[in-house]
């Protein structure tokens, strides 16, 4: 195993390359860390040497799958989450050697340090099989998940497993303490949702599943807990199942049974190739003269349902955006709330279009804001204030809205983080004077940092408070010494 100045200097460099494509970012992109981080390394370094890896703090953060249910993603401290995936990261090369070919999720390239590209990878699974059907047109497809996979995980079970693998019991006890630690809090059990590091752990999690159907002379492929079999006998592909769950249940899981069936071949290869979506994909890669009229019309024909495909509609959107084409605009914007789930697709097609569309943008999102209709879905105010920020749209609405999303602690960290830095650029001395006043009855150390942001940004910087801090050897004082340096600061 690589040493543990190695490792953590690589992890830094993966997650701060990663920084904008986070779904939960970070309100000033790291830039903080970036210019101090061997000061936080050497931090880590320590607590890991005294076998200090317990989780610090952790916030649990609801990401809408639809407009009524949420999945959740776990945000960590920076200190927390760099810590986690250099534990992982320690032992990646070692888990991954055990991971048989048939896995395309989270494989890990030898000599990077790095993942290989996770939607090269999705799109290799799906041309495998493809081709398998397209050869054996009458053999059948089975697919079947696992419910809540990441949160099932029995950590005793991986620990076992981890040691196995890669011999590094020292090392893996730290990451088991992590781990025990995050079991600890009370809206969290499992593995952590949200970072990539815990798909290498679930990709040896299941690999006695990999070894039942490379026994039974399976053709099978896997992304993470998606599973697929293939074969010219129904019920082969049937009792593979039913061991498939017996492995399962052995390992604490359960099977998603509303996900799991058998198709015929002919269903396998619509399931796996969309013929209309290749056209439109091979429109946009040779720069076909009717790649937008292709796209436009699939886009059309995605909300002719009664109940839109939300698939149909993100793969359209994402190609209008590439195409520059603002033909769904008008629709994404009297339809941002009643789409919570696609938050992250509506507001990239918006944003392409800020500059000469800027006008719409302000004004509904005013609207938004104003009213109240997205107040159920924080991560949706995030969205907004995200793109106001970035795009430097000042609007009275929405600032008063921002203070609302402050000054309510029940919002969750992301959305008021974000708040804060929309006020400070947003507003006046007397802001920052403010902030400072919620900074001194703050208890969570991330808006803390916010806040500090929040006050420098504003104009309002108490010299005295930020050197007091400044002293301290955590986040809050790298922060601190950070804004001395006067930055400035990026928008994320």
């Amino acid at each position: 195993m690589l040493s543990v100045t190695r490792i953590l200097d690589a992890t830094w460099k993966n997650h701060y390359k990663n920084r904008f494509f986070e779904e939960l970012p970070d309100v000033i992109a790291l830039d903080d860390v970036a210019r101090f981080w061997p000061t936080l390394s050497n931090e880590i370094q320590r607590d890991i040497a005294i076998d200090n890896t317990r989780i610090q703090n952790i916030e649990v953060i609801d990401l809408p799958k639809d407009p009524v249910s949420v999945r959740p993603l776990v945000r960590f401290s920076l200190r927390d989450r760099i810590l986690y995936e250099a534990l992982v990261f320690g032992l990646a090369r070692q888990v991954d050697r055990q991971i048989f070919s048939s896995v395309y999720s989270y494989r890990w390239k030898k000599y990077a340090f790095a993942f290989r590209k996770p939607i090269d990878m999705w799109l290799d699974m799906q041309q495998s099989a493809s081709r398998y059907l397209w050869k054996n047109p009458r053999h059948f497809a089975a697919r079947t998940d696992v419910t809540a996979f990441y949160e099932s995980i029995h950590i005793e079970t991986l620990s076992d497993d981890l040691e196995a693998a890669t011999g590094e019991l020292e090392w893996v006890a730290k990451l088991t303490t992590y781990l025990d630690s995050f079991q600890s809090f009370h809206s969290a059990w499992g593995i952590p949702q949200g970072s990539d590091a815990s798909g290498i752990l679930a990709n040896l999690y299941l690999l006695p599943v990999d070894e039942l159907l490379r026994r039974r002379g399976i053709k099978s492929l896997r992304y993470s807990d998606d599973i697929y079999l293939f074969g010219s006998d129904f019920w082969n592909l049937r009792d593979a199942i039913l061991q498939i769950n017996e492995i399962f249940r052995s390992r604490r899981l359960s099977m998603a049974t509303q996900k799991t069936k058998i198709m015929s071949g002919t269903d396998a290869i619509g399931y796996f190739r969309d013929v209309e979506k290749d056209a439109i994909q091979y429109g946009i890669d040779r720069k076909s003269a009717e790649r937008s009229d292709l796209v436009r019309k699939y886009f059309d024909s995605a909300l002719e349902s009664d109940a839109p495909s939300v698939r149909d509609l993100r793969f359209a959107l994402n190609r209008l955006k590439w195409l520059k084409d603002d033909y769904a605009f008008d629709w994404v914007l009297a339809n941002l709330s009643n789409y919570p789930h696609m938050s992250k697709e509506l507001f990239a097609y918006m944003a392409k279009f800020a500059d000469v569309r800027g006008a719409g943008i302000r004004a509904r999102i005013a609207k938004l804001m104003g009213s109240g209709e997205i107040s159920p879905y924080p991560y949706l105010q995030f969205q907004v204030l995200r793109l106001a920020l970035k795009h430097g749209f000042n609007d009275a609405q929405v600032v008063d809205a921002a203070w609302r999303i402050l000054e309510d602690k029940n919002r969750g960290s992301l959305p008021r983080e974000f708040a804060v830095r929309y006020i400070a650029r947003s507003g006046s001395l007397s802001s920052g004077m403010l902030m400072k006043h919620r900074f001194e009855n703050e208890q969570e150390n991330s808006m803390r940092r916010a806040l500090m942001v929040g006050m420098y940004e504003s104009g309002y910087y108490p010299k005295r408070i930020f050197k007091q801090i400044s002293t301290q050897k955590d986040a809050l004082g790298l922060t601190a010494a950070y804004l001395d340096t006067a930055p400035t600061i990026p928008v994320i």
